[in-house]
């Protein structure tokens, strides 16, 4: 299985429970979009992983959800950030995602745009 199809899992689980509706989702890295400061983002990014030769890997990942630039409800966004960690606990099983296990809390950052961010860091378990 490839990256890129993990990441394409990833989004289609997210999609599935309908974490998406409402964002842009990117994979790899945030790419501001021109004309999209009110808009919200949600970003897939791999942090890491195992020997590719393995039967299964436990890779890690994260997904960053951003607000729109001096967002008045941020806590929608949070309470998103919230549901899907709760979600990888109850309902984690794709195709190939055996597990997804998130590894701390749910820490909040600010950009320089005036973007609020919440990171969900998770370990997966993947069957190749």
């Amino acid at each position: 299985m490839t990256r890129s199809e993990v990441f394409d899992a990833l989004r289609a689980w997210l999609q599935s429970h309908g974490f998406d509706t409402g964002y842009r989702v990117q994979k790899r890295f945030w790419v501001e979009v021109e004309d999209s400061q009110n808009d919200r983002y949600l970003v897939i990014q791999q942090q890491g992983g195992s020997a590719a030769e393995e039967a299964i890997t436990r890779d890690y990942f994260r997904f960053i959800l951003l607000t729109g630039q001096n967002d008045a409800d941020v806590d929608a966004v949070e309470n998103t950030a919230d549901a899907i960690r709760q979600a990888m606990l109850d309902d984690y099983h794709t195709e190939c995602i055996i597990s997804m296990q998130p590894v701390g809390g749910v820490p909040a950052f600010r950009t320089e745009e005036g973007r609020c961010a919440f990171e969900i860091n998770f370990q997966t378990i993947i069957s190749r």
